[in-house]
Parts: structure tokens; sequence; C-alpha cells
């Protein structure tokens, strides 16, 4: 069984994902065809691609999610460090949900995070103002309409 708060953690993922997606495709035309591919930890450029490598991170960010959530909907299928018994599967499957929602949203913030740097879309204030205004919309939107 799937919590409520399991849901809406998964689903700020979704909405971080959807958000950042609908602006790499409506401003598509817009990205250089070199982007940044590559930061160094000093926060330099130190490699670059063509564009088309953004669409491919957000298909790999999609791959990620249907496979978190696919672990969310079916925790049973995950690989535990210890045995699952009767006692501990409510809480252990539990647990496990939390850990892939928190991780879905983690992966899914930093791979925006890249898309946006790589097309210096984070220079903008306002593509920043509808990233943050967007992500809790559409998860109000989803729990209304369920």
């Amino acid at each position: 069984m799937v919590t409520k708060i399991i849901k809406i953690l998964f689903l700020i993922s979704i909405s971080v994902f959807i958000t950042y997606s609908l602006i790499l495709f409506l401003n598509y035309s817009e990205v250089p065809e070199t982007v940044v591919s590559h930061i160094n930890i000093k926060g330099e450029a130190d490699a670059y691609s063509n564009k088309n490598s953004l669409l491919i991170a957000t298909g790999v960010n999609l791959i990620i999610l249907i496979v978190i959530g696919l672990l969310i909907k079916n925790p049973q299928s995950a690989n535990y460090p210890f045995e699952i018994t009767d006692e501990n599967r409510e809480r252990s499957y539990y647990k496990m949900q939390l850990l892939l929602s928190i991780v879905a949203i983690i992966t899914t913030t930093v791979f925006s995070y890249m898309i946006f740097k790589a097309t210096d879309f984070l220079d903008s204030f306002m593509y920043l103002i509808v990233y943050i205004i967007a992500m809790p919309i559409l998860t109000l939107l989803f729990f209304k309409n369920n």
C-alpha cells in the first residue's frame, strides 16, 4: 500500500520533471548547438557536447523515474539487506518507499539543474520563478483530480 505522503513526494519529482522538460522543449530552438556537458569542482565548464545530449539526459531521467515508480508501487521487488518477515514487512516497505521517493526528488532536481546550467536558463530569473511556481501547482492539480 502506497501512503499519501509517498505519493505526494513522488509527485513532486514528477512535477519537477514535467516542468523542466516543458521549459526545455518550449525553448529548444533557442538552446545553442553546443552546450556544457561537464562542470569541474570549481564550477568551470570543461566539456561540451551537442544540444541533443539534453534530450538524452531528459530521457535518462524519465527512465529513472519509471523504475523508481515501479519500485515504489511494488516494494517487494526491491533488494533489502535483511530478511523481510511478517513483523518487519510493512515498516520496511514504507521506509523503502520513502527513501525511493526522496531519491526521485533529488535525482530529478539534479537533472533539472544540469539542464538549466547547460542551457544558461539559470541566468534568467523568469525561468526560475516559473519553475518554483509550476512545481507545487502541478502537484496540487494532480491530487485535486485524484
